[in-house]
This record gives C-alpha cells, sequence and structure tokens, in this order.
C-alpha cells in the first residue's frame, strides 16, 4: 500500500512539474500560431525526422540483441524492438520506467531473464552516456562561447549554492562510503546465516544476474558492430532534429552546429525525471535556438513541431508494439533464432 502511494506522489509530482514548465513556456503563445506553423511547416522533413528516430529505435534493438547473445540468448531483432517500442511509451506515463518495462516485455515474449535483461540495458547507458559526452566535448570546442555563456547564467545560482554547502556534501559522501563498508562486512560476517533466507537468496541471484548483464559487452561476438550500431543511433539523433531545421522559415538557415548545440539540450531534456521529457525538452530547445537569434516564440514552437510529431510516432508504434507483444506466441529465447 506504501509502495503504491509513493509511486502515485512520484508520478504526480514529475507530471506536475512538466506541466508547469509547459505552461510557463506556451501561457503566451497562441494555439493558432502553433497550428499555423504546423500547417506550413513542410511536412516532408518532418516526415524525414520521424523516420530517422525509427531507425536509431531499430539500431538499438540490433545493439541490444548484441548484449543479450553472450547471456545465451538469441532474439530476433523485430521482437526486441517490440520491447524497446513499449519501453519508450512507458516512458510517458512514468519517467524512467521504459528501462524496466522492456525488460518485462522481453520477459513475457521471449523469456528473457529480468534481471540480465536490465543489467544488459545498464551497459547501453553506460554506453549512451559515453558518447553524449563526446559529443557534449566537441560541441563545446565547436561552440564554446555560446554554450559557456548559456550554461554559466543557467547554472550560476546552483553552483554557488553548492559551493556554500561543499563540507556538508563532503560529510554525506562520507557518510554514505561508510555505511556502505559497514552493510558489506556485517553481510560478508553473517553470509553463512543468511544463506538460509530465501529472499537473501533471491536478492543474490537478481544481483549476480544483473551483473553478468551489465559485464556481457566483455564477452561480444563482434565489438566492431557493436559500435557501429552505436554510433549509428546518436548519428540518426543528430540527423532527426538537424533535417526538421529546414521545415520551417525561422531555423532553415541554421548550420550543423546549432544542430549539435540541440542534441545536447535536446538530450539532457529528454534525460529529465520528467514524462517523455515534456517541458523540459521545449525550455532546453528554445534556450538554445536563442544562442542563434531564432526569436523565443518561434524556438519554442520549433521545439513543440519536434517534441509533438516524434511523440505521436512513439505513441502510435509504441501501442502497436504493446498490442503486438501481448498477441504474439512466446518463445524461448534459449533456443537460436536467425536475427531478422
Amino acid at each position: 500500500m506504501r509502495k503504491g502511494i509513493q509511486s502515485f506522489i512520484k508520478y504526480t509530482l514529475s507530471l506536475s512539474v512538466a506541466a508547469l514548465l509547459f505552461w510557463y513556456l506556451y501561457k503566451d503563445v497562441d494555439l493558432n500560431e502553433i497550428m499555423t506553423s504546423f500547417k506550413k511547416a513542410n511536412l516532408n522533413w518532418l516526415y524525414l525526422s520521424i523516420a530517422l528516430a525509427m531507425f536509431s529505435h531499430l539500431l538499438r534493438a540490433w545493439r541490444w540483441n548484441m548484449l543479450l547473445e553472450p547471456l545465451g540468448y538469441h532474439l530476433k531483432t523485430s521482437r526486441t524492438f517490440l520491447a524497446v517500442m513499449v519501453g519508450y511509451l512507458a516512458n510517458f506515463v512514468v519517467p524512467r520506467m521504459g528501462e524496466v518495462s522492456r525488460c518485462g516485455v522481453l520477459k513475457k515474449t521471449d523469456d528473457v531473464s529480468v534481471s540480465r535483461g536490465f543489467g544488459s540495458v545498464v551497459t547501453e547507458r553506460i554506453f549512451d552516456m559515453i558518447c553524449l559526452i563526446a559529443i557534449v566535448a566537441f560541441t563545446l570546442a565547436l561552440e564554446f562561447r555560446r554554450l559557456n555563456n548559456f550554461f554559466l547564467e543557467l547554472f550560476l545560482d546552483k553552483a554557488t549554492t553548492l559551493e556554500e554547502n561543499f563540507l556538508t556534501l563532503i560529510a554525506i559522501g562520507i557518510t554514505f562510503l561508510l555505511g556502505a563498508i559497514v552493510i558489506f562486512f556485517l553481510l560478508k560476517r553473517n553470509q553463512a546465516f543468511l544463506s538460509k533466507n530465501k529472499y537473501y537468496n533471491k536478492l543474490t541471484a537478481f544481483l549476480r544476474q544483473l551483473v553478468e548483464g551489465i559485464t556481457s559487452v566483455r564477452k561480444l561476438k563482434n565489438p566492431a558492430l557493436f559500435w557501429v550500431a552505436t554510433i549509428g543511433i546518436w548519428v540518426c539523433y543528430y540527423f532527426m532534429t538537424y533535417v526538421v531545421f529546414f521545415s520551417m522559415e525561422s531555423t532553415a538557415d541554421l548550420g550543423y552546429s546549432a544542430g549539435f548545440i540541440l542534441l545536447v539540450l535536446g538530450g539532457i531534456g529528454m534525460a529529465a525525471p520528467v514524462q517523455g521529457g515534456i517541458g523540459a525538452f521545449h525550455y532546453l530547445v528554445g534556450a538554445g535556438l536563442l544562442l542563434y537569434g531564432v526569436a523565443e516564440k518561434e524556438g519554442i514552437i520549433f521545439a513543440f513541431v519536434l517534441h509533438t510529431t516524434n511523440s505521436i510516432a512513439i505513441i502510435g508504434v509504441g501501442s502497436i508494439s504493446l498490442f503486438l507483444s501481448m498477441i504474439i506466441p512466446k518463445r524461448n529465447a534459449n533456443k537460436a533464432y536467425v536475427n531478422s
């Protein structure tokens, strides 16, 4: 009961934050202006953006298969794609729920261990973070002055607060570290006693399988293909934003460097703990376009068009994927299936 209440509070809070941000950004924008922008937009570029997004999700499914294969699971990419899309759909309901949801789908459709599956997803996120950091570094070198001013204005007050509370943060960190060490030695000392407890055994089995999933990257059959898929995902992310520039007059003249800045800011916005990045994505993308002289109103309308078109695609394809995952026959992924 308490867990359900906590989940409800978290969901309501994140949704409230998203709604508040969205309202603040669009309270002075006439709905007719947004609809007019949609009508004037060159839809072919929007369709291309959606196609690139879907191809990136397909690459993600293919890459996930590579991580699951060393664990003994041989899956069809088409079935893994369903799980990935259900995961994206779940993020619109509860932030960051997608990672767990897609593992649950693969458990249902292909009997893939949730703990091993989630471990492989953690590995995915680590490599995505590496790519994002590399892109941030490249973008900083490319547009240092613009990004430096943007982040200084955005985080200066927060940085001052952190500096004032530096010693407190250090004390908290040391406390957590000492607590973890004490817990580790207590568990080690009482392992024989705890091993008789079924819940402890279940927890240790789950953690063991989770580690197996995380370390599966060390046993990849073809690391080069893994990197091809990883880089391909981020190339698609870049161009799915960049091509939308050409759909609107206010952004049609922006160059490739603007695409990198929006890739970074949009990625941060989508990672925010709100449903589907709503509000956070719009704010950061709109602010990024300000750096290139795009009017504030035009910038947030662009963010709305980009986010809405891809969100509609995710909700549509994700809903179909959810339906298909419920009706397709279950398979045992430990048996060999040829990728398709």
